[in-house]
């Protein structure tokens, strides 16, 4: 499995909005410019962002996107699936395709298992937790340069 760019700009694009004061509305060239995506790429995937309850668009003058819930209320999972759709590793893991032959299937339960782990790990990891991951290594990376 491979994310796509846009789940990329998505999580960018997310943590982006994540780091403003809560309920401020950024314009989507902001956001682009900030963090070096294309600006119409990512207006499309902020749309499916919306479509999928996790910003809210502001029409007008004053319009462009900001987080619908906290940042710690949106996880990794949310995002990637409100761009790409449901996460599967194989197609008999696809809960919209499902696999008659899973009971027999020497891997299933392997595959089954390495997509629960996955989920984990991405449910876990909400928008603030990843801000907050981010900052951690960037202070201990600090002291370290600095031989403390």
């Amino acid at each position: 499995m491979r994310l796509t760019r846009g789940s990329d700009y998505a999580m960018r694009g997310m943590i982006y909005l994540a780091k403003q004061p809560a309920g401020k509305v950024c314009l989507v060239s902001q956001v682009a410019e900030a963090q070096g995506v294309p600006e119409s790429y990512l207006a499309k995937i902020f749309q499916d962002l919306s479509r999928s309850g996790l910003v809210i668009s502001h029409r007008g003058a004053k319009g462009g996107f900001a987080l619908a819930r906290d940042p710690d209320k949106i996880t990794l999972r949310q995002v990637i699936e409100a761009v790409e759709g449901s996460i599967a590793l194989s197609p008999c893991l696809d809960e919209r395709v499902g696999c008659e032959l899973s009971s027999v299937c020497e891997v299933h339960l392997i595959l089954a298992e390495a997509q629960a782990q996955l989920f984990r790990v991405l449910d876990g990891a909400t928008l603030q937790s990843v801000i907050d991951t981010w900052q951690n290594h960037l202070t201990r990376s600090q002291c370290l340069a600095e031989g403390g």
